[in-house]
């Protein structure tokens, strides 16, 4: 009997190549050399490389917004301790990843950007979910006090998600953290209510 392929296993040599590669440096002899899978088997699961990459960030996406939502909800902490210790969460990742790779939805947003309007979609869609997730933190320190109120939760959310990602740039050419920690301290200072 044949060996039957995992869906999600492919998705995961997916993500990890593209996150390191860029969509546009990941060719599909390479996803089925590192999957262990003939082309065949691919293309009973993805109709081209456009629909796998699609498919790859929304396996991110769900993934860490399920790991999102289960950091918020176990946190002790205040809505702005917890959404502080969050990022110092982030900053460390990117630390013992040696500053290499970011975020998968940050890459293919930067890569792809309006080339690819499926792929593109996805990503907006994959991002504004988590910031739907950070924005319910933030109303939570709205209400008790810890957040400032003169924008809406959503866009404090918006205006955290988007800046840590900014980061990302120096974070890669510097191979340093140095500018993920100045954001971090002015931030956190700047939304303070």
């Amino acid at each position: 009997m044949g060996y039957k392929h995992n869906k999600e296993d492919i998705l995961e040599v997916g993500y990890q190549l593209i996150r390191k590669n860029g969509y546009h440096h990941v060719g599909i002899n390479q996803i089925l050399k590192e999957a262990g899978i003939p082309k065949g088997s691919f293309y009973n699961f993805f109709e081209s490389k456009e629909d796998f990459a699609r498919e790859v960030i929304q396996y991110y996406g769900e993934r860490n917004r399920k790991w999102l939502d289960d950091i918020f909800k176990e946190s002790k902490e205040s809505p702005i301790n917890t959404l502080k210790s969050f990022y110092k969460i982030l900053i460390g990742y990117n630390e013992d990843d040696n500053f290499c790779s970011g975020c998968l939805i940050n890459n293919m947003g930067n890569e792809i950007g309006r080339l690819y309007d499926v792929l593109a979609e996805e990503t907006k869609e994959q991002f504004d979910q988590w910031l739907d997730l950070i924005a319910d933190v933030v109303r939570k320190g709205q209400e008790v006090g810890e957040i400032t109120d003169r924008f809406t939760a959503k866009e404090i959310a918006n205006y955290l998600h988007s800046g840590f990602y900014g980061t990302f740039f120096k974070m890669k050419v510097e191979r340093s953290r140095k500018d993920m920690d100045t954001w971090l301290t002015m931030t956190f200072e700047f939304i303070k209510a």
